[in-house]
């Protein structure tokens, strides 16, 4: 589609919520670090006091200085599974963090409890819990509940690396320590689609950052087979099934890396994965009754233009 004269692009910058800098790294080599984990083993046992064999396990472990009412030093929660005898191995150190730090975590310093909540069925519904002093080998004490140093080589996400069904083009940190990231599909869910909802007007699909809310906004409010939401909707790859339409932010963060993710996905010697066309594409962030914000992937800019236009349809999905 040509745009008009009286149809110029407005600039991002025109909107207040894009007035900030983004600093970002774009480096495209593996990075790894390895982190000193604590190796715990223990039996576990059901509510029936008998051992939970080949249980895949959802677990938050947390590490209590002093007795069990003591100070919380480090909580984490990951996944294990027990063998075939009931006993079962995790790494403590490489999970997602919930409170404290892990490097606060001096094991020659103790006395320490560590705390096991489980779940048999994978999840966070904790029915299974486990308390007991922490061990301290270092020490040259013994138990029948030991614990001992290990250490696992973590790699380090980076942008344009292919992960999670699709190419990071976003990475975070939580305030604790956690990464996280937005994903870009591996190629356009279309290159003519509608936005769809012609004459609704909601705030609930406004929002210039989160894509997630104004998608569901779209979705519950009708939007039409075939239109930018719904394509979106029924798009999975690798079995990830939790894409939505990106926001205008979250175009602006794909837009600022699009050399790299470009280079990663037109040399990875497959036909089916496509970089970013210079073209619009669509954001999931609405404006009026009548108009949408699609991004331009030819020179950053972005507008708000009629519904029933067709633009591009690139999909993200967050981890």
């Amino acid at each position: 589609m040509n745009l008009t004269s009286n149809n110029k692009l407005k600039w991002i910058g025109c909107l207040g919520v894009f007035l900030f800098v983004i600093c970002m790294s774009t480096n495209a080599l593996s990075q790894t670090h390895t982190i000193k984990t604590i190796v715990y083993n223990t039996l576990v046992l059901n509510s029936s006091k008998l051992l939970l064999k080949n249980a895949h396990l959802g677990i938050k472990a947390t590490i209590i200085k002093g007795d069990e009412k003591g100070h919380v030093i480090y909580a984490e929660t990951l996944k294990g599974q027990t063998n075939n005898k009931g006993n079962l191995a995790i790494e403590i150190g490489v999970g997602y963090v919930v409170a404290g730090k892990y490097s606060n975590f001096d094991i020659t310093s103790g006395p320490y409890m560590i705390k096991l909540e489980m779940d048999p069925h994978g999840g966070t519904n904790y029915t299974i819990n486990i308390t007991r002093p922490f061990v301290n080998l270092a020490k040259g004490t013994t138990a029948p509940f030991k614990f001992s140093v290990g250490s696992k080589v973590i790699v380090k996400r980076y942008i344009g690396e292919l992960y999670g069904g699709g190419i990071i083009f976003h990475l975070s940190k939580d305030s604790l320590g956690n990464d996280h990231g937005l994903i870009a599909s591996l190629q356009d869910i279309s290159t003519s689609a509608k936005w769809g909802l012609s004459g609704i007007d909601f705030y609930g699909f406004k929002n210039a950052s989160d894509g997630k809310d104004n998608f569901k906004a779209m979705l519950h409010n009708g939007a039409e087979p075939g239109t930018a939401a719904r394509l979106v909707e029924k798009y999975q790859h690798d079995g990830y099934k939790d894409w939505y339409l990106p926001a205008l932010k979250e175009l602006l963060l794909l837009y600022q890396v699009k050399d790299v993710i470009d280079k990663a996905l037109d040399t990875d010697k497959n036909e089916k994965t496509k970089g970013l066309e210079r073209k619009h594409y669509w954001s999931s962030t609405g404006y009026s009754a009548s108009t949408s914000w699609f991004f331009s992937f030819y020179n950053g800019g972005a507008t708000n233009y009629g519904k029933n236009y067709v633009f591009n349809v690139r999909a993200i999905r967050a981890f």
